[in-house]
């Protein structure tokens, strides 16, 4: 949603999961560097397991991935609320329990 809100669209080519990491940190600005270097190396990991299959995940790195996972959506949330009023709505959607 930043890099929407921000006026950009990522393209669906190869190569779009890294450049949305990027784009994403270039639209919330430094406050999100560390949180989508994470997700970036979390990428790379999981793209070892799928073509390799020499690494696994463990529980406890699933557990940490979601723990940042809910951080970056309240900083994304946040970033929006503050900079783009306008595109945040009166209601939130009910989300789904992961």
């Amino acid at each position: 949603m930043a890099i929407a809100c921000a006026g950009y669209r990522v393209a669906s080519v190869p190569g779009h999961h890294r450049i949305t990491f990027e784009g994403a940190s270039l639209a919330l600005g430094k406050s999100a560097a560390n949180l989508t270097d994470y997700f970036d190396a979390c990428r790379r990991k999981r793209n070892e397991i799928d073509y390799t299959g020499t690494v696994v995940a463990t529980h406890t790195e699933a557990d940490e991935l979601l723990v940042h996972a809910k951080t970056f959506l309240a900083m994304v949330e946040a970033w929006i609320a503050d900079r783009h009023l306008a595109l945040k709505s009166q209601k939130p959607l009910p989300r789904k329990k992961l």
